[in-house]
């Protein structure tokens, strides 16, 4: 008679409850993870990217760990997101460590990191310790109200110790491949880190803020082009940016993070565009420019 392997049960429920009623994800219908910062001491952080044409509410979305191999998630290992994340935009998630003279398991984040942070979770770790990652845990986003897995990071109920997919994501940062154009709702396959993800060295951080899919956005032209945006200085210390694109555009519109309109301006088909912020209060600010066939674009720029 065959032993009954109780951890393989569990296992199986978790995966259960993981995938829902889902059997694929379609493709640029929901958030998922694009970038994965795992740098030294508490530099860490997730960015999430919304491919679809709407904006959608962060509230109804949660980040959970699967800590060393666990097949389930404690209650203090689940945080939900807050906010509203436009189309085509992303959250850049920290974890909340802004303490200047904090030491040692304090110690703050790195200003190059904080600059960019959008949400900041998880300060005290007896509390809710989500955003404390060594490399070896899985991180799930879920939909709340559906109960849905809409991604994972890692492979639920196995710890790759520092070996495995470990040794990509231990000490680096992960930005997932613009061909990916959904999460990955299968929680018990193979993590296969470079089928989705571009492994960069350790504190890279110059690629939050903006994540570059093929799920595009809303475009009336028959062959899409991909419209890129730079934005200089920035962090912007003085009352004037300039806003580069590959393309021609026409408008561009500052949006403070709630989605609200601060100030627009005509462009005129130019490239670049000088940007007066002598009225703009500091911040985070989303930088979004349009052209003739509809094709959008969004940076993030900080206004000191």
């Amino acid at each position: 008679m065959k032993s009954f392997d109780v951890s393989r049960f569990v296992f199986s429920i978790a995966a259960v409850a993981f995938l829902g009623n889902a059997t694929a994800q379609a493709q640029c219908s929901d958030l998922f993870f694009s970038e994965y910062i795992e740098g030294w001491s508490n530099n860490k952080a997730l960015e999430i990217y919304n491919p679809t044409d709407a904006q959608i509410d962060l509230s109804d979305y949660r980040i959970e760990r699967y800590s060393n191999g666990a097949t389930a998630a404690e209650d203090n290992q689940k945080v939900a997101l807050e906010g509203t994340l436009m189309a085509d935009d992303v959250v850049v998630v920290v974890l909340d460590k802004q303490d200047p003279d904090g030491v040692d398991f304090e110690a703050p984040v790195w200003d190059e990191l904080a600059a960019v942070a959008d949400l900041w979770l998880c300060p005290v770790y007896n509390d809710n310790n989500t955003m404390y990652f060594n490399g070896n845990d899985a991180r799930v986003l879920r939909q709340i109200s559906t109960n849905d897995g809409v991604d994972v990071f890692g492979k639920i109920g196995e710890d790759p110790g520092t070996t495995g997919w470990a040794e990509v994501t231990q000490n680096h940062t992960l930005v997932r491949k613009q061909s990916v154009t959904a999460g990955d709702i299968n929680a018990v396959d193979d993590f296969g880190v470079y089928d989705q993800w571009d492994s960069l060295e350790v504190n890279t951080f110059d690629q939050l803020g903006f994540h570059f899919c093929d799920c595009g956005t809303t475009s009336v032209l028959e062959t899409p082009q991909r419209m890129e945006l730079d934005v200089f200085p920035n962090p912007a210390s003085g009352e004037v940016v300039f806003v580069r694109s590959n393309v021609g555009f026409h408008s561009l519109t500052l949006r403070n993070l709630a989605g609200q309109e601060v100030q627009r301006q005509s462009v005129n088909g130019r490239k670049v565009a000088e940007v007066d912020l002598g009225a703009v209060a500091p911040g985070l600010y989303l930088v979004e420019a349009w052209n003739e066939h509809g094709l959008r674009s969004t940076h993030r720029m900080v206004r000191k």
